[in-house]
């Protein structure tokens, strides 16, 4: 048996590699090129926000924004009813003057220091009569009258008539201050139903009158404006 003898032709291995792979080269030319490796970038670390514990302070136009409509008509309701206090008590507020100076002041029948609501504390020497009066110097029209009970809360009772006409059958007499609308120029007669002292005061004239009135018995009030028409 002849044999044939090997030998080895590096061409034909050369061929038979791209007869094996006739396409590699194609393959490669398509791939994409490599990109260059470096050091990994760490990822940023996420900040994790604490929730800060120093309080807030909240200004005046935040609070104001943080009221209900009913808690801001309560608190404006609450400031005119204390305005209206303050205004009532200013105006029928006692005087500052000392029992003695006052009781003095009342002897004398006017005082312009003696405000409205002023009460009397001694009257164990008290000894007024009837007494009529004239006052003038009026802008016209209307005036006030503030009538009381400077000795207390007697409870006595007189009737009030201006013009010949009763406005009021029966006024009892206390420390409170009652104020009388009264046409100027006019007069006013306070006839006593019970023995009675009282004081009265037009704020207009800036004076307070003292005066005592027997049970049927009158005082007159002759109101009179500056200028007669």
């Amino acid at each position: 048996m002849n044999k044939r003898p090997y030998m080895h032709n590096p061409n034909n291995t050369k061929q038979s590699t791209q007869d094996q792979f006739p396409n590699q080269d194609t393959r490669n030319k398509n791939l994409p090129p490599l990109q260059k490796l470096g050091k990994r970038k760490k990822a940023p670390k996420e900040t994790k926000l604490m929730p800060s514990t120093k309080k807030t302070e909240l200004t005046a136009s935040s609070r104001e924004t943080e009221l209900t409509p009913s808690a801001k008509l309560m608190r404006r309701n609450l400031g005119l009813v204390t305005l209206t206090l303050m205004i009532f008590g200013m105006f029928f507020s006692s005087s500052s003057v000392s029992q003695e100076r006052a009781a003095d002041e009342v002897m004398n029948r006017t005082s312009s220091i003696i405000e409205s609501g002023f009460v009397l504390e001694d009257t164990s020497e008290l000894a007024l009569n009837e007494q009529d009066f004239a006052i003038g110097d009026f802008d016209g029209g209307t005036a006030r009258m503030l009538i009381w009970d400077f000795t207390g809360d007697s409870e006595d009772q007189i009737q009030i008539i201006v013009d010949g006409q009763i406005i009021r059958e029966s006024h009892t007499l206390t420390s409170n201050v009652a104020a009388y609308s009264v046409p100027v120029p006019s007069v006013v007669i306070i006839q006593g139903i019970d023995q009675a002292n009282y004081a009265v005061k037009f704020p207009e004239r800036k004076y307070t009158i003292f005066n005592a009135v027997s049970p049927g018995g009158a005082n007159a009030y002759t109101l009179t404006p500056s200028v007669l028409p």
